[in-house]
């Protein structure tokens, strides 16, 4: 064996030798690593185990609920096609209602389906009616909702929301409707004043400002008239208002205007928005425009495009009636008033105690329109004082126009005077009954049959005996 041999012998030899030492720590190594991944398991298996078992428990409880959807603010609105004037009023709006009922969602309806129909084609903008509204509050499961109607007035347009909303008034846990913007005299008072002060850089020596409202056949149409009574009363000789499908009329305004020394005629909308009546009928180049009327007629014009809507102090006067919106259990069917009217019965003088009352006297004919009515009852005996809310009738004769054409002039009851209003005096046999009632009219010199309901409903509890 060579020398080169030896050593690879050598070396063989001691390799196996270091590899038969280091054996048994190899063997404790792997048996110790053994060991803990036996102990680890263990532990995970036992903590496996046990969330198990925690699991199980829990499966016994709700894992989650679906939360009940946020009560819900329908704001209605007659709507306008006007993209530019639409966020402005309406949009400011609800915006306000949004901050005011941060608990609330806030959604849209629109009453005007012309106007729902004409945005749909021609931005492909969905706006709901308010049947649809309703009907996906419901389906989205809403169980509370406030309805906010933005109408200026309560006429057909708020009756129809009304009537809408009957049918789902027990599919909610509740409901609640606010009232139109213009309603009670305090209405009036602050809606007067906010006009003022929104205008009050025009209101100067020689300046006529002419506010332009819709007009309706709705006895609500009296609006207009006291709106533009008070502005003469708080001071301001220079506020006129008028309508466009109502009384006073254009030309009803333009006399008022002619009989004072202006030089210039300051035009606003009074509706909520400044859509096609303010853009057109109000400001429009056609020949019987508003503009154009006065314009012809020698004055300086300029029209404002701007709906109430826009302006903050209205927006908070629909905040606060949203506030004090009451729970609404439906309205009435025609049937239903006669049954809940004979229910109450007749209320006579006798059963009243004496004094002074504010009532309501329901009239046949919107032609022949109370906005005011004082009943006065006194030993058994009722009268009312019924203040109208125009000047088209010279004398009431309380029977038919038949009987009223056979009497005296002696039995017929004129009119007083008050406050530049027509107002009657009338004698009033019982209250929640019919009483025929005839109106001599000063334009057609002829007599008109009217049934008249003098209703109990707003007496106090303490008038009754």
């Amino acid at each position: 064996m060579n020398q080169k041999n030896v050593v690879l012998a050598a070396a063989l030899a001691l390799l196996m030798i270091v590899s038969l030492l280091a054996l048994p720590f190899t063997v404790r190594a792997e048996a110790d690593q053994a060991q803990e991944t036996k102990e680890n398991a263990e532990e995970s298996a036992e903590a496996m185990s046990e969330e198990t078992s925690e699991e199980s428990e829990e499966e016994e409880k709700p894992r989650w609920e679906v939360p009940d959807p946020k009560p819900v603010l329908l704001a209605v609105s007659f709507g306008t096609s006007f993209n530019d004037n639409r966020p402005k009023t309406i949009g400011a709006v609800e915006k306000a209602l949004a901050e005011a009922f941060p608990d609330y969602e806030v959604r849209r309806g629109f009453t005007s389906q012309i106007i729902i129909d004409h945005i749909m084609v021609r931005d492909g903008e969905r706006i709901d009616t308010v049947t649809q509204a309703l009907y996906r509050l419901l389906a989205d499961g809403v169980k509370d909702v406030l309805v906010v109607p933005t109408h200026v007035m309560e006429g057909f347009e708020y009756d129809d929301v009304l009537k809408e909303l009957t049918p789902f008034v027990d599919k909610f846990n509740s409901m609640k409707v606010s009232r139109a913007l213009c309603v009670s005299d305090d209405d009036f008072d602050k809606l007067s004043d906010i006009l003022v002060e929104q205008t009050k850089d025009a209101d100067e020596e020689g300046t006529a400002i002419v506010w332009m409202g819709h007009g309706t056949a709705h006895e609500a149409n009296a609006t207009y008239g006291k709106l533009d009574k008070l502005f003469h009363d708080k001071g301001h000789a220079n506020y006129f208002v008028g309508t466009v499908e109502g009384t006073p009329t254009l030309d009803d305004v333009l006399k008022e205007v002619q009989a004072g020394s202006y030089k210039k005629v300051v035009m606003l909308p009074l509706m909520i928005v400044a859509g096609d009546h303010a853009n057109n009928d109000m400001a429009g180049d056609e020949e019987d425009s508003w503009k154009s009327t006065f314009t012809a007629a020698g004055y300086e014009v300029e029209c404002r495009i701007e709906g109430m809507g826009s302006y903050p102090a209205v927006q908070q006067m629909i905040v606060e009636h949203a506030k004090a919106a009451e729970p609404f259990s439906g309205v009435k069917t025609e049937g239903e008033k006669e049954d809940s009217e004979a229910k109450e019965g007749p209320v006579t003088g006798d059963q009243l105690v004496d004094g002074d009352y504010e009532i309501e006297v329901e009239s046949s004919s919107s032609m022949f329109n109370i906005v005011k009515a004082l009943l006065h009852v006194k030993d058994g005996k009722m009268t009312c004082d019924m203040t109208m809310s125009g000047q088209g009738y010279l004398y009431l004769f309380m029977g038919t126009g038949e009987e009223a054409a056979k009497a005296t002039e002696d039995q017929y009851i004129p009119f007083q005077e008050i406050d530049d209003a027509h107002v009657f005096t009338v004698p009033v046999e019982a209250l929640n009954q019919d009483i025929d009632c005839a109106a001599f009219s000063k334009k057609k010199e002829q007599w008109y049959d009217r049934t008249l309901v003098f209703s109990a409903k707003m007496l106090p509890a303490e008038a009754h005996k």
